[in-house]
């Protein structure tokens, strides 16, 4: 288990899309449905990757924040919502740096792990 972990999630279809970047690389993990089971294994999984987990997600109203109340079990969270003329910004600085090399990935979900590993 690493020490910090950075996450980004967004919602797309009613599922959630985690990414990861630990150790500078960017790793496409999964997808969650966006129900009760689902989320619950999210937070399960999230929990089992790292003690500290820092996590971004885009502001997308009342589905972020159903999403946050599964989030608040895990000891040691952070959790920053992004809106979007911020998450606008951050893809303009950071989308450089993203990896494309996972066919399976989320351009929002990468930039968003990005934006939480190098935020302070």
């Amino acid at each position: 288990m690493t020490v910090q972990s950075y996450f980004g999630l967004d919602n797309n279809e009613n599922v959630w899309r985690l990414v990861q970047r630990s150790g500078g690389k960017t790793v496409f993990l999964q997808q969650f449905n966006n129900t009760v089971n689902g989320l619950n294994e999210l937070a399960r999984f999230i929990k089992s990757r790292c003690n500290k987990p820092r996590i971004y997600i885009k502001s997308t109203g009342c589905v972020a924040l159903g999403l946050l109340k599964y989030l608040c079990g895990i000891p040691g969270i952070e959790v920053v919502f992004i809106s979007e003329a911020g998450f606008n910004q951050y893809q303009t600085c950071f989308s450089k740096n993203i990896s494309r090399d996972s066919k399976a990935t989320s351009c929002e979900a990468e930039i968003l792990a990005d934006c939480a590993e190098r935020m302070i």
